[in-house]
């Protein structure tokens, strides 16, 4: 059986490479000491691991929020990113309180994107089309999308 040691050197292993959100290393512990006896004692461990963290401010969903927003936030819409956060496992109160800091000016990242995929003006309505849902893949609003993507040149 996996004792207390082992789930702890397992959280800063995985720590030492990158930011987890909370969910996520609950989730990789919980993977970590599954046995074929599975009981309360280890959840009851893992949490209190993972309360020791935060408590450490080693794990913290706010930091992996900002993490994600420097590295990804010119190349998305807020609708893609409050997406992947949530895919991630962070919860609605941080992502809202985050990107409510986080200044989106999603129709001038959507003009810069637009202009370094697509060289020129679309020149036909199929070329329009292609434009409007790469952005709208992008996570960008559809009338943004549309207002860019549609416009005449």
């Amino acid at each position: 059986m996996i004792n207390k040691k082992q789930i702890y050197k397992k959280a800063y292993s995985l720590l030492s490479k990158r930011d987890y959100s909370v969910a996520l290393m609950r989730k990789k512990l919980f993977d970590f000491a599954r046995t074929d006896s599975y009981d309360d004692f280890c959840e009851t461990i893992i949490e209190g691991i993972i309360d020791d963290l935060k408590e450490k401010n080693w794990l913290s969903d706010e930091r992996v929020v900002s993490t994600y927003l420097n590295s990804k936030g010119n190349l998305y819409g807020e609708k893609r990113i409050w997406f992947e956060l949530k895919k991630i496992g962070i919860e609605n109160q941080v992502i809202e309180k985050i990107l409510q800091t986080f200044e989106f000016c999603d129709y001038e990242k959507a003009e810069i994107l637009l202009g370094k995929k697509f060289k020129g003006p679309a020149t036909s309505m199929k070329d329009k089309v292609k434009r409007r849902d790469y952005l709208m893949r992008r996570g960008f609003a559809f009338s943004i999308s549309n207002k860019l993507a549609l416009r005449d040149n």
